[in-house]
């Protein structure tokens, strides 16, 4: 059985319960993708963990992530020219 050659795209969104920007930008960007690749995946809350620019601290922030599957092998110019644009 031949492997089937994909890229996956992750996008880490805050969520911001002070801005409706956010949703609203959030909601877009998982449509967008829907449009142009035949669907999107956005999860359910979860919790980022980031270190501070000391690294002295843990920051914790509440994201979704927002997926999208390519059908594009990395492997072929053409392929990766298309995925970057």
């Amino acid at each position: 059985m031949p492997l089937e050659k994909r890229t996956r795209v992750e996008v880490f969104l805050p969520i911001r319960s002070d801005a409706a920007e956010y949703q609203t930008v959030t909601d877009w960007l998982a449509e967008e993708l829907a449009y142009a690749r035949g669907g999107s995946t956005l999860t359910t809350p979860f919790t980022g963990l980031y270190t501070s620019t000391s690294q002295a601290n843990v920051v914790r922030d509440a994201i979704h992530v927002l997926f999208c599957d390519f059908n594009l092998d990395m492997d072929q110019e053409d392929h990766r020219t298309e995925l970057t644009s």
